[in-house]
């Protein structure tokens, strides 16, 4: 995994510079699975006009209301079958995809397709959830270029985080006694998701990721005990209100970790948070002797034969 992390700053530029002047349609559904679809979160509660849909449930139960004729489409792989479903349900969209000889990127209803340029990714979605917040970022009038600056210029400042976390958190994930929940706000809240599904399939011990003010409403009584790792940006609109949670956290003896990078603006800050989420996940799966991923199954955006059923 850690040879994956380490092409992270190159590809995100390279992303960026394939991608300058991109833009995408507002008002439109957001259509993905997993890292895709809570990438699409970060960018809603930026205040983009954009509707994120988990592409299984929008297929199942929404497609037959006919309210968008255009959508926007996120397949990291361009092979997952939940998306790839979503295609026939609109007279065009766009895809946004690693693999540019993918299906969903040469459907015939494909209008555009906006190209990843992550590279290679055998592991858990790292470097293409980073590209895929590239590419939505610019196609929104975000200008990324200082935080990606950042983050070649601070890579072994989150490598250091994640792996500190990490350490503290392996004697209890090693003994099966560990309630791990990740807590984000506003944008961070797909971070926080992302973060979970990253760690619970690279460590293979069940992580759970929500939103802060949804812990509050009633999951925090049973906090005792539990490891919780919080997203909490020094200039967050949620900083103080954050901070008391943690407090209450800390007296019912949870394990509180913080990510909190005083430097970046919370609206920049899914990129640096996610990083040490990363390392943590490479440094618990080292730790853990997990060299073989995705044993349930395989990862489900490469399998041929369940690809698509229109």
């Amino acid at each position: 995994m850690s040879n994956e992390l380490y092409d992270i700053p190159t590809q995100a530029r390279l992303c960026y510079e394939k991608n300058k002047g991109l833009i995408l349609p507002d008002k439109v559904p957001y259509i993905g699975m997993g890292s895709s679809y809570f990438a699409a979160v970060t960018l809603r509660y930026l205040g983009v006009k954009i509707f994120p849909e988990m592409a299984g449930e929008y297929y199942h139960y929404i497609r037959n209301i006919k309210q968008f004729d255009n959508a926007v489409l996120i397949s990291q792989s361009g092979r997952t079958t939940d998306v790839l479903k979503c295609a026939p349900c609109f007279k065009e969209y766009t895809a946004i995809v690693n693999e540019p000889d993918s299906p969903l990127a040469n459907q015939p209803n494909a209008k555009s397709k906006v190209m990843l340029c992550a590279g290679n990714e055998l592991m858990s979605s790292t470097k293409t959830f980073i590209n895929t917040l590239v590419a939505l970022y610019l196609g929104h009038g975000f200008d990324v270029k200082a935080i990606i600056d950042l983050i070649e210029e601070r890579f072994v400042d989150f490598e250091l985080t994640g792996s500190t976390i990490g350490s503290a958190l392996y004697k209890s994930i090693k003994k099966q006694k560990a309630r791990c929940i990740i807590l984000g706000s506003g944008p961070n809240v797909g971070v926080a998701s992302h973060a979970a599904l990253m760690l619970s399939e690279t460590v293979r011990y069940p992580f759970v990721g929500m939103s802060l003010s949804q812990f509050e409403h009633g999951f925090k009584e049973a906090a005792e005990d539990t490891v919780v790792l919080v997203i909490n940006p020094a200039k967050g609109v949620m900083h103080e209100r954050t901070n008391k949670l943690m407090n209450l956290l800390r007296h019912v003896n949870a394990h509180v970790y913080e990510i909190n990078d005083r430097e970046i603006d919370e609206i920049y800050s899914p990129f640096t948070a996610v990083i040490p989420f990363y390392f943590m996940a490479d440094y618990l799966s080292s730790k853990l002797h997990i060299t073989d991923p995705f044993q349930l199954g395989n990862k489900i955006t490469e399998r041929p034969d369940e690809m698509i059923d229109l």
